[in-house]
């Protein structure tokens, strides 16, 4: 088979490698449909220290074998497939912290999404991959981005806030996700705040009630905003989100800072404004799965965000077109 193998943080390359096959009964082979590009795949510190390693890991494919062990899934479905899954039986699991739980951190894919085929370890085909013949391979390579946006939305206790103003920061993908989940769940007013004017259109075609620039924000939402979801893991970013957030409000850390990287905060501003940091990192079972009824759900329209489609083989234009951004939103590499 070929796979596309990460050669430096901003080169790949494809090429052939033997196909993997099943190790076990609980097991199941994959033909890859498509994959998309993660935003979080792009941050050059991320990529230093994944050289030599397969990406991909918002894929979707045909199940072409199936370990005897496997009910759920047959032969021919086309299957949703996370790269990381819990135990489902630890202490850090049984408190729906899926993300802290030694067996999500140490399982993986083999290889990756960026390959034409992927054996799919037991604790993953066990806990955190389904069949979903009733969607389309671009609908379903959005399930583990629409998850990590429901888990964000859970963190923020959502069903206790009402409808209040919100904050989305950055439009680029993800952001423009977590603008659709804030307004499926009823949030009124949605705000974006985003560099990129292309970027900005997209926001109020997704349903933001507006989209400023940055310059535009200081102005218009300091101190306004019930919840800010912080998208961009740049420090000055950060700090000018926290400048939105009202009283009593909430600011939800969507992306990391680069390894090593600190923010300066004045934390007795935060303490008397009594502005609560909330974080949140990727995704667990249930959070895919809520992700995939929204998709049946037929409320996200999610294929506009779709703005590039490449072939394997043409994985190198994918990534830089990714990295680029600007009217580059979604860009996947498809299979068939």
């Amino acid at each position: 088979m070929r796979q596309a193998v990460i050669v430096s943080p901003t080169h790949f390359e494809v090429v052939d490698a033997p196909a993997p096959s099943l190790r076990g009964h609980g097991e199941i082979l994959v033909r890859t449909a498509a994959c998309g590009i993660c935003s979080g795949d792009l941050m050059p510190w991320y990529l230093e220290k994944k050289v030599g390693t397969v990406l991909g890991h918002e894929v979707v494919g045909w199940a072409v074998e199936v370990g005897r062990a496997v009910s759920h899934i047959e032969a021919g479905d086309l299957v949703f497939i996370h790269h990381h899954a819990p135990c489902m039986a630890c202490d850090e699991c049984r408190r729906g912290a899926y993300v802290h739980c030694l067996t999500w951190r140490s399982s993986r894919l083999d290889p990756g999404g960026m390959a034409e085929m992927i054996c799919v370890p037991a604790e993953i085909v066990r806990a955190d991959a389904f069949a979903v013949n009733d969607l389309t391979p671009e609908q379903v390579v959005f399930i583990e981005p629409l998850a990590c946006c429901a888990k964000a939305m859970y963190r923020l206790r959502i069903g206790e806030c009402g409808t209040r103003t919100w904050a989305i920061i950055g439009c680029g993908v993800m952001g423009l996700l977590n603008v659709m989940v804030a307004r499926s769940l009823g949030i009124e007013r949605v705000v974006a705040v985003e560099p990129d004017l292309d970027r900005r259109r997209f926001a109020t075609s997704c349903g933001a009630a507006e989209a400023l620039t940055p310059e535009e924000a200081v102005h218009r939402i300091a101190g306004a905003c019930d919840f800010v979801v912080i998208g961009p893991g740049q420090p000055d970013v950060i700090r000018q989100a926290l400048t939105y957030v009202r009283p009593g409000g909430i600011a939800l850390l969507f992306t990391p800072t680069p390894t090593g990287v600190t923010t300066p905060l004045d934390f007795g501003d935060l303490y008397f404004r009594e502005i609560s940091l909330v974080p949140s990192y990727s995704c667990g079972p249930a959070d895919t799965r809520r992700a995939g009824e929204w998709l049946r759900s037929g409320q996200f329209g999610v294929e506009q965000l779709i703005t590039h489609r490449f072939r394997l083989e043409q994985v190198q234009a994918a990534y830089d077109t990714a990295r680029r951004g600007g009217t580059a939103i979604k860009v996947l590499v498809t299979f068939e």
